[in-house]
Parts: C-alpha cells; sequence; structure tokens
C-alpha cells in the first residue's frame, strides 16, 4: 500500500494546514525544531513551512537557528527556481522560433499554478512534453542551446524510456523532453493525440504557451509520484491534494478516469488518489475510486501485465520499472541489448554519470555498477520467490 513518507507530525499537520494553537507549540523543544526543519528540508516543504510560520502570530516561538536555516533554504532555492525559468523561457522561445510543439509540464509552469511564487516549489530540473516525430529537431535546438545529450549509449532513450535528457555543463541545468505522459513499461501502450488536443493556452513571464489540462496533469503527477515511489517526497502528495482542490481550475473525473483506463493506469491512479485522501482528506469522489478500480476488459491473449503489475507495486525496491520493462521485452536479443546497455553504457555515458576522468575509474565503475545491478536483481527475485501473490507462468502438461 502506497503512503506518505515519514515525517515529524508537526509538520505534517502545517503542511495540510491543520490549526496549531500556542499551546502545542509553547512546549514545543529546541530539538524538536532541529528535526522538523531537517524534516521540511528532506520532503522539500521548507518554503512552505517558512511561509506558514511566518504567517503565524506565533512565530516568535521559533529558535533563531531553525529560521536562519529555513532562510538559507529559502534563498538557495529560489535563486536555482530562477534560473530553471530563465532556462524554460529560452527553450520556449527556441521551440516557438522553430515551430516546434513543446508544453512545460510540472516545473515553473506548476509552480506559478499552485503558488504563484518562484520561492515555493522546490525542483530539480525541468520538463516538457514534445511530439515524437519531433525529437530530432528538439535535440538540435538543445545542441545549439549548449546542452549536451546523456544516454546509456545512441538512440537508447528513445527506444526504452519516456523521454531524453540533455545537460548544461556550465550551470548543471537537466531538461527532460518527454513524448508521454507515463512511465515504463507502458510508454507504448499511450496514444497521446488526446492529449494534445486538450492542452490550454495560457501566458507566463510575458510569453504565451501552453499546459495540460487539469485532468491531464493530475494523471501525470500521480503517476510521476509512483514512478519515484518511496523516494517521492511529501511535496508532491500536497501538490496533488492542491491541484485537486483548485476551484479556478476544476478537475474533469469522467476525463480522468477515461484517459486512466486508456492509458491502463487505472490501479496505479486509484491507489495514489486514495492514499492522498486519506491523509490530506483530499475531495476525491467515491464514485471515481470505484470506477478506477474496476477491471477493465482485456478481448487480447494472455499478456505480461500481470508481472509487469506485481513488480511495479514494490515501490519501496529500486529499479522497478527496468525490471518490468525487461519481462515486457519480445524475443531474447532485444532483452539482450537492453540489458547490457543497462549493465555496460558508453564510456561518455559513464563519464558524465559518474564524475570520472581516468580509464581505471571508469573500469571500477563499470564493476560497482554491474555488481549493484545485480545485487537490485537478486533482491527482486528473493522478493519474488517470497510473495505467494506473485503471477506465476501456467505449465500445461
Amino acid at each position: 500500500m502506497l503512503t506518505i513518507p515519514s515525517v515529524h507530525p508537526v509538520l505534517l499537520s502545517l503542511v495540510r494546514e491543520d490549526r496549531l494553537d500556542e499551546e502545542k507549540l509553547a512546549p514545543f523543544p529546541h530539538h524538536s525544531w532541529d528535526t522538523l526543519v531537517e524534516d521540511a528540508i528532506a520532503q522539500r516543504v521548507a518554503a512552505i513551512l517558512f511561509h506558514r510560520l511566518s504567517q503565524s502570530r506565533h512565530r516568535s516561538l521559533i529558535p533563531s537557528h531553525s529560521r536562519d536555516r529555513l532562510n538559507r533554504q529559502i534563498v538557495q532555492q529560489t535563486a536555482w527556481n530562477l534560473l530553471l525559468e530563465k532556462e524554460l523561457q529560452r527553450i520556449l522561445l527556441a521551440c516557438q522560433q522553430r515551430h516546434i510543439a513543446c508544453v512545460p509540464i510540472r516545473g515553473p509552469i506548476l509552480d506559478a499554478q499552485l503558488y504563484g511564487d518562484s520561492s515555493i516549489r522546490q525542483m530539480d530540473d525541468l520538463d516538457i512534453l514534445v511530439h515524437h516525430k519531433d525529437l530530432p529537431a528538439i535535440t538540435h535546438i538543445f545542441e545549439q542551446l549548449g546542452y549536451t545529450s546523456h544516454e546509456q549509449r545512441p538512440g537508447f532513450l528513445e527506444a526504452y524510456s519516456y523521454s531524453l535528457e540533455f545537460i548544461h555543463p556550465r550551470h548543471g541545468v537537466v531538461v527532460e523532453p518527454h513524448w508521454t505522459l507515463v512511465y515504463p513499461p507502458f510508454i507504448g501502450t499511450t496514444a497521446m493525440e488526446p492529449v494534445w488536443t486538450r492542452t490550454v493556452r495560457q501566458r507566463w513571464r510575458g510569453m504565451d504557451t501552453e499546459r495540460l489540462c487539469q485532468s491531464d496533469l493530475l494523471l501525470h503527477l500521480c503517476l510521476h509520484l509512483l514512478h519515484k515511489g518511496t523516494h517521492a517526497p511529501l511535496l508532491w502528495y500536497y501538490e496533488l491534494d492542491r491541484l485537486i482542490r483548485g476551484e479556478d481550475f476544476p478537475v474533469s473525473w469522467n476525463l480522468l478516469v477515461d484517459q486512466a483506463q486508456a492509458m491502463d493506469q487505472t490501479g496505479f491512479i486509484s491507489e495514489v488518489l486514495m492514499t492522498v485522501n486519506h491523509h490530506f482528506h483530499s475531495p476525491v469522489p467515491d464514485s471515481v475510486i470505484n470506477r478506477l478500480q474496476i477491471p477493465a476488459e482485456r478481448a487480447s491473449s494472455p499478456s505480461p501485465r500481470p508481472t509487469q503489475g506485481h513488480l511495479l507495486a514494490h515501490t519501496s525496491l529500486s529499479g522497478r520499472e527496468e525490471f518490468a520493462l525487461l519481462c515486457s521485452l519480445q524475443g531474447l536479443r532485444q532483452k539482450i541489448h537492453y540489458a547490457s546497455a543497462l549493465l555496460f553504457p558508453s564510456p561518455r555515458y559513464m563519464a558524465q554519470r559518474y564524475g570520472l576522468s581516468g580509464p581505471m575509474g571508469l573500469i571500477r565503475a563499470y564493476i560497482s555498477r554491474a555488481c549493484h545491478l545485480f545485487w537490485e536483481g537478486g533482491k527482486w527475485a528473493m522478493a519474488w520467490v517470497a510473495d505467494p501473490r506473485a503471477p506465476r507462468q501456467r505449465i500445461d502438461r
């Protein structure tokens, strides 16, 4: 069962906007404030905590060193967010000049939509949605903007993943151009044309751009949270609640269910929505959960989907999407090609990923990477054998 990260209960109360009276804050010891601030930074809600406490009449109760630490975190976060905004503007302008459709997803666009403040949402990188047919043009644009590609082997991401990845060598900004809203192993089963027809025109930072409609955005955020599994921070659960409660741009629940069914993602979406509803009391209609939990009818012959679902359900284990995709690939040759690219990427990828320079370091990194992947594979095998619910292939005699 999916659950939110374990955090200090007072932090959770503040994030959920529960009312805290002076009787609860006054006896709060200094060392507990240290824990609370550490949790807030780790779960990416430091800015939310800072603004909540700043608006409280009890802010004098916060130790000065805790306020100073939050201040430093907000300054660093704001500077990075402004850099991401500037880079996103450059990318959008370059795509518009070349008539390439490009929709920002998450990142500064979500920051503006949910908060209207560049200092609130902690972000690592930029994500955009593009058409698959435009990937060569997108690659050329990023090369002209000074970015370098980052992938295991040439063509690997386009063949097996959901996005390309580009890194700017000067300031370290990472940009991922997605061509789908889902993640492996479902990338080949999703029609994106309806998503593109539902995009909404908006004004952002003095320029016209597109954004996802609320239902598609909510679906994507649910899947992105599951994509990260137990590494998903509290911030992402909080933002799902804010998006669901948004009155300016209400969610079309019928559209969400229809799209989740079309993408074969109903089970995953219902799990996330139930979790957010349980912890944040988000107003998700019961009828929506019930519809999402109805198994979709399958007219085709038996497929590996039960195996995929079981693998993806282990959100605490690393590499579940990679193993699920490996199981879904057809033919031994394709499986070997995929596994070898994961085990032994190009030297350029290894140098970028691990910051290597010499040949001995590269060799050690290859050995370490292979050992890590085999170790994770062993954990998957143990979990598979130990779990009686794991789907087994029936053998006819």
